[in-house]
């Protein structure tokens, strides 16, 4: 009986792996077909992103995710968040946060203290070495953005793309019902 059941396994395997092969073909064709612009705005990210960071290193020596954690700081009162509510701004896990703000901290860039209203929470606070270095960083960001992005956009292509941004991000924070 166990030579008759491998047999028939065999058969089943050998019968499966042309369909297997032939559903992924017809699977990657239909990926390549209806995601060609998802893929072609990956890229495009990937490559704007790349050059953002690039600069960033280049000309003033800071990571460009040190260089989000500071403009997300200088953007709110006392330019003080919780770690928590920095997380979400800068969109890092919990632990990859942390690891950030720890060099950050060691770099004099920001300071970490217990929360005043919780002493589980941990407010983080743009330093003055901090605000020196958003400050340098800033124009030469500002122009490579212009350069990289902005500036290649008619009045129109920025208006379609706000829409479509907008529509994407309302997506997000009001997903639709089925």
């Amino acid at each position: 009986m166990t030579q008759q059941a491998r047999p028939a396994t065999a058969e089943k395997s050998t019968r499966r792996v042309p369909d297997a092969a032939g559903n992924l073909e017809d699977m990657l064709a239909r990926l390549q077909r209806e995601t060609q612009l998802w893929q072609g705005f990956l890229l495009a990210h990937r490559q704007l992103v790349g050059a953002l960071a690039e600069q960033m290193m280049r000309d003033h020596r800071l990571p460009l995710e040190w260089f989000d954690v500071m403009v997300q700081l200088a953007d709110v009162p006392d330019m003080r968040l919780r770690q928590r509510e920095l997380k979400d701004r800068v969109l890092l896990s919990e632990s990859g946060v942390s690891r950030l703000l720890v060099r950050m901290e060691r770099a004099g860039l920001v300071v970490r203290t217990p929360s005043d209203d919780d002493k589980r929470g941990v407010d983080i606070e743009l330093t003055e070495g901090g605000r020196a270095s958003l400050l340098a960083a800033m124009e030469s960001h500002l122009d490579l953005v212009a350069e990289l992005f902005t500036d290649r956009l008619t009045a129109t292509d920025e208006t379609a793309l706000q829409r479509v941004v907008t529509k994407l991000v309302d997506a997000q924070v009001r997903p639709t019902e089925d």
